[in-house]
């Protein structure tokens, strides 16, 4: 194990949040141990530290934001995940929203490491420079990113507001439902992850749209199209839900299938990439490196 080796990093910190996953739920379950009063957190909390230096190095290696492959996307989208429950748990203290998160940071992060072809060493082509050559983009790919962490915790907060609904319709005692915030509480908490999501992408698309007008010769017209696509469907989703058209269960499953299709949308934009380093092309940022 290399402490200095960006993958050995992100393996630990993706067991760190499994442990607190575990510990999380044992904890709900009322298992009096005192080790799992403040376990889950501390468990994220140092994972969220070795998982931001694992990011870090890599991005010393590839001389940018790490975002450019597959499992660099997916990790610093677990990451802003990560970040904004920490910065949420601050005003909103919710331990099970932080198992929930620490979960899905587990299960993707590693599924992610283990994918085959998911992690092509790009930054050791020929001539390679840097990732980003623009700044501009690079802060437009890391905005739209975060982005996407947003909409995954909004799509957590979906999962616990049908959960709790569940429970609620079936008036049955449900353990896990029990521990769970009121469910208008987890619809309010689901709109505010939603306008903070769209701002941010929002704020992406016009930092890149002031590249893109004075370059267009770098932009790649599959992900400008897939990106917008995206911004539409979560705009739609705010429009309709702020005036009332869809609110409650559709809205968070709504909430959730976009996720999984932004999430899909990565693999869409890694193919094109895929086929950028077999033409050892230096700066792979110019075939539209953003998102």
């Amino acid at each position: 194990m290399n402490f200095n080796e960006a993958r050995d990093l992100l393996w630990i910190a993706g067991g760190l949040y499994g442990l607190a996953f575990l510990v999380g739920f044992l904890k709900t379950f009322r298992i009096n141990w005192a080790l799992l009063q403040e376990g889950p957190l501390a468990a994220i909390i140092l994972g969220f530290i070795i998982h931001t230096k694992a990011l870090y190095l890599r991005g010393l290696e590839v001389h940018g934001c790490p975002l450019g492959n597959g499992l660099e996307r997916i990790q610093f989208i677990l990451w802003s995940l990560i970040l904004a429950f920490l910065i949420i748990r601050i005003i909103w203290k919710l331990d099970l929203l932080g198992s929930f998160c620490a979960g899905l940071s587990f299960g993707a992060g590693w599924l992610s490491l283990a994918l085959p072809k998911s992690d092509p060493t790009y930054w050791l082509a020929p001539n390679y420079q840097k990732l980003f050559s623009n700044p501009w983009i690079e802060l437009h790919a890391s905005i739209a990113i975060f982005s996407y962490g947003l909409f995954s915790l909004l799509a957590v907060v979906s999962g616990m507001y049908l959960i709790q609904r569940k429970a609620l319709l079936s008036r049955k005692f449900d353990k896990l439902g029990s521990y769970l915030p009121p469910i208008q509480d987890l619809e309010v908490a689901g709109w505010r992850l939603l306008s903070v999501g769209v701002l941010f992408l929002t704020i992406s698309i016009i930092v890149g749209g002031m590249h893109w007008t004075r370059h267009p010769e770098f932009v790649s017209v599959s992900k400008l199209v897939i990106t917008l696509i995206l911004w539409a469907g979560y705009s739609t989703v705010f429009f309709l839900h702020a005036t009332k058209y869809l609110f409650g269960s559709k809205f968070a499953k709504v909430s959730i299938i976009l996720l999984f299709l932004a999430i899909a949308s990565l693999a869409l934009v890694n193919s094109k990439n895929s086929a950028v380093s077999q033409n050892n092309t230096p700066q792979i940022e110019q075939e539209g490196k953003s998102l």
